[in-house]
Formats: structure tokens, sequence, C-alpha cells
């Protein structure tokens, strides 16, 4: 019995921390029209991004309405240790990565065979709003259950003095001269612990 008592305590203390240690993490402000997610690398649908650090993300409130102008539209920032200079090539790669793990993660269709992500980023010359901009298609999982097109705006951000960078991206299927994209500016990218430089 002694034992089991102790190996009870022992996984509430593991879950509090966890969630004390979650709720300490995040790079991004928002207001409560923003849902907020956290997630540590290694992603578990995703293990291949090999990164140190979280995802934080931030959703708009009716994400999930497939007739509501907030569908799929959300952003996060990959809060990632070191200096990390990753070409379009390389975000191409990572999205594809992620999106078709989260895809087949969340995937409630028996014997259905996801399809497979195609992305396209490239460099935003002359864009002060991001480095990169591309399109993902990619297999909606979560609500439609269909191929959607998706925007992507990213952005760099080189936190010198702590060693780490913030990859903010942001993603919708609105043009980018669409009203979500000058609410993305609502939620800001904070980080006390050092100056960001892009």
């Amino acid at each position: 019995m002694r034992t089991v008592l102790l190996s009870f305590t022992f996984l509430m203390v593991s879950v509090m921390s966890f969630g004390q240690d979650e709720a300490s993490l995040g790079v991004l402000e928002s207001d409560t029209t923003w849902l907020k997610e956290i997630i540590k690398f290694p992603i578990g649908f995703a293990p291949e991004i090999n990164y140190t650090g979280y995802e934080d993300l931030r959703f708009a409130k009716q994400w999930r309405a497939i007739d509501h102008d907030d569908f799929w539209c959300y952003m996060f920032v990959w809060h990632v240790d070191s200096i990390q200079k990753p070409s379009a090539k390389d975000l191409e790669q990572q999205l594809k990565l992620y999106y078709d793990g989260l895809m087949k993660a969340v995937n409630k269709k028996k014997d259905f065979e996801v399809p497979e992500t195609t992305v396209l980023v490239i460099n935003a010359k002359g864009d002060a709003a991001s480095d990169f901009i591309g399109k993902l298609k990619v297999y909606d999982s979560f609500n439609s259950e269909a191929i959607i097109t998706l925007n992507v705006q990213v952005k760099l951000y080189h936190c010198i003095a702590s060693n780490r960078t913030n990859i903010m991206f942001k993603l919708s299927p609105l043009d980018f001269d669409e009203a979500i994209w000058e609410r993305f500016k609502d939620v800001k990218l904070t980080d006390g612990n050092c100056t960001l430089k892009n």
C-alpha cells in the first residue's frame, strides 16, 4: 500500500510540475479572443523536426467553424535553441513533416490514407511583414475532411543574447489582403531575455 501511495504521489507531483512548467512557457501575448496551446519539442506527431524548445500557438476563436472567416486562421512560434537560419527549402520540408504528421494523428477515419501535404515557400523580398511566404495544400482531418489551401507568412527573429530563435508562422486560407492578416498583429511576440533582431 505504501508503494502504491508513493507512486501516486510521484505521479501527481510530476503532472503538477509539468502543468506549471507549461503555463510558464510562451513568447506570444494575446487577448481572450485567441485560444492558446503550448507543445514541447520534440513534437510527438513530427519528431523528425530536430529542434529543442517549444511551440507557442494562438488560434482565432472560430478556427474550426468552416463557414466563419476565422476558419483555419492561426499562428505559432517555434521558440528554439541556438540561432537557426532555415532556408525556404528547409521550411518546406519542416512544414510538410509537421502537417503530414498532424493530420495522420488527428484522422479518425479507419483504413483511410491521409493525402500528403504539398508546400511551396519562397523568399518574400521587400516584405517587412515576413521573410518567407508560401502556400500549403493540406488535408484537413480536424474539420472539413477535405484538402484545403493555406497561405503562410514566416518571419525569423534571432535572439542574440539568449542564443535562441523565434520562427513565427501565420496561416489562413484567406488572401494576404484580407482582414485576418491585420488581426494577426494583435498577437505580440515578446521575449524578455533578449533583444529581437531579424
